[in-house]
């Protein structure tokens, strides 16, 4: 007879006896030892999990009933069997039904063994407030706080582990802070340092609490407060490696790489073969553009570690920029055959094949490269490859393809696909395939924009603004959008006081951009207002030496009377952008004549 029909046998037969057959029956599985070998059934089995929470707390032995103690034999054999789903979905399960100490904590035991976040989360709340003075749960409830991103709530469990003189994992608490993102993430960030400095005073020598708050330091940018946090720490135990890893990024970020190195390679002479110690001080080399170094940093990594993909990863890249590309592929081969960061193996790959003039085989590669951050790098990688090939169409069913393989990056798929139809010139199919992306994304306003550009390389103004307009509709402080509306009434119509109005009210969201300084100088020049528009114009091109914006610029500095300027200007552009169709445009119109050499400094321009 099989466990589980012993059990259905002896719980439907009922009686006085069946608990106590069924404690037997389970001291007999336990005596076997069938569950240690899986790590976290540590409960004696032949005591009951009742009888281990009362013997922790005094308190008398209650029976479970014969349901209770059939679910916890199947969730037994189903962890034996490795069914752990099994195992789990029933200790939870009686956990709440018999709010039983011990059954919560085998229930919190499996779910950290399967990295189950959300069960250990509901497991360990139970567990700590049926025994609210153990140390053990509460320890544990404050680290599965830090995993739900619960760092408040946390810090609140950490301190009562330091009431009943516990070692609390406060540098769990900050690593946790890190994956906090939004714009409040640094307020966070710093509410919990002013909670741990609380602390510091009556426990100023607990290590986790002055890690927690270097750490902390660290993500706030706060470099030498963790840099001192660190000093303390290493006086007591210059072998600290966690404490040497924030001391060593400190330093770092505060460009102090020589004493970074020199505290690393003093680390790894006592530590050689600490992994975490060494790939940071490959990753400062690779900072400092010391890449032979590096590299033999990497390469002892991989010696100790060979399957690890970032180790790897690191030594491709670091031989793909040293121009070592038969090591590179060969890295990038072996990821492959790991069956990891094969997307970004595959993207490198690729290049390295495209640099060869293996076309065919880049594409294959690049194709290869599923949903990741390099797939829209592999989609432009692979469509540039083949529209300089003359493909233009091959490319446009590149892309279709990738838009079914991806529906995620459809937006981006039709925003390529258009920019290579546009260049070429063919505005109407442009159009037509805006529109299509419009169709699934009718709010896209990164579409709509691209089909107003196109609009205006059509001269069809009205459609320019019916789409901007939109996108302004959509997104009221959208400022490109009012730019370009702006700047294209006050460049192709006379519509100047309306052109102004939105120009002014783009420059007031975003002042710092270039292309609104500009757009600001010419419809002022268009107003006719010379003093303003040179102001403008000139704030534009020191901060962007644009083609367009020095034709601007010199366009009114011509109207102005100052015209050597203006020749310096043109002269000094058309040697940056030979090549600008505006700017010659300007040039012709405006001078029609050999222009003077640009002097080393043009002072009245750059003033």
């Amino acid at each position: 007879m099989t466990i589980l029909n012993a059990a259905k046998y002896i719980l439907l037969k009922g009686g006085r006896w069946a608990a106590l057959s069924f404690v037997v029956l389970l001291t007999g599985c336990a005596s076997q030892g069938f569950l240690s070998e899986n790590g976290f059934f540590n409960t004696k089995l032949g005591q009951s999990t009742r009888a281990v929470a009362a013997a922790e707390d005094d308190q008398p032995v209650i029976p479970f009933d014969a349901e209770t103690l059939y679910d916890l034999l199947v969730a037994e054999v189903g962890g034996h069997r490795k069914r752990y789903d099994l195992a789990l979905g029933n200790y939870l399960k009686q956990a709440h039904n018999t709010r039983d100490a011990g059954v919560a904590q085998r229930a919190y035991q499996i779910a950290v063994y399967v990295g189950a976040r959300q069960a250990a989360l509901d497991s360990v709340q139970l567990w700590s407030e049926l025994q609210p003075n153990s140390l053990e749960a509460i320890s544990s409830l404050s680290l599965e706080l830090v995993y739900a991103g619960q760092l408040e709530q946390s810090f609140q469990q950490m301190h009562k582990v330091l009431e009943l003189g516990g070692r609390a994992p406060f540098d769990m608490l900050a690593r946790g802070a890190s994956a906090l993102d939004g714009e409040a993430a640094d307020g966070r960030r710093r509410a919990l340092i002013d909670q741990l400095n609380g602390l510091q005073g009556q426990y100023s020598k607990n290590r986790e609490l002055m890690l927690g708050r270097a750490i902390l330091f660290h993500q706030v940018g706060d470099y030498e407060q963790a840099l001192t946090l660190s000093d303390k720490l290493l006086r007591k135990d210059r072998s600290d490696t966690p404490v040497i890893m924030i001391k060593g990024r400190a330093l770092s970020q505060l460009n102090r790489n020589d004493e970074a190195e020199k505290l690393l390679v003093s680390a790894l002479e006592r530590n050689s073969d600490n992994g975490r110690l060494r790939l940071l001080y490959g990753r400062i080399l690779v900072q400092q553009d010391k890449l032979v170094e590096a590299r033999a940093q990497f390469e002892i990594l991989q010696r100790q570690a060979p399957d690890d993909s970032d180790i790897l990863l690191s030594l491709a890249l670091i031989t793909l920029e040293n121009n070592m590309d038969q090591d590179a592929e060969l890295y990038f081969q072996q990821l492959l055959a790991l069956g990891q960061r094969s997307s970004t193996a595959n993207y490198y790959l690729g290049r390295l094949s495209e640099k060869q003039e293996k076309y065919q085989a880049a594409r294959s590669y690049y194709a290869s490269v599923g949903p990741s951050k390099e797939f829209m790098a592999a989609q432009i990688a692979v469509t540039q490859m083949l529209v300089e090939q003359g493909q233009l169409e091959e490319a446009r069913g590149v892309i279709d393809k990738a838009r079914k393989r991806n529906p995620a990056k459809m937006e981006a798929l039709f925003l390529l696909e258009g920019e290579l139809l546009v260049s070429d010139h063919q505005f109407e199919k442009a159009l037509e395939l805006f529109e299509r992306g419009l169709k699934t994304n009718p709010e896209s306003t990164n579409l709509l924009y691209s089909r107003a550009m196109a609009f205006e390389k059509m001269d069809d103004l009205g459609g320019l603004e019916k789409d901007l307009r939109e996108i302004l509709r959509i997104e009221p402080d959208n400022a490109a959008a009012m730019n370009a509306l702006g700047y294209t009434l006050a460049d192709r119509t006379d519509r100047l006081k309306e052109a102004e109005t939105l120009i002014s009210q783009a420059f007031a969201l975003n002042s710092e951009d270039p292309a609104i300084m500009d757009s600001m100088g010419w419809v002022q020049f268009r107003l006719g207002n010379y003093e303003q528009a040179e102001k403008y114009l000139k704030m534009a091109y020191e901060r962007f030496k644009d083609a367009e914006v020095a034709a601007h610029l010199g366009e009114v500095l011509w109207a102005k009377g100052d015209r050597e300027a203006a020749r310096q200007l043109f002269a000094e552009a058309l040697n940056d952008s030979p090549d600008s169709v505006i700017l010659q445009e300007t040039v012709d119109r405006l001078i029609g004549g050999p222009l003077a050499e640009p002097s080393e400094t043009v002072s009245t321009i750059r003033k």
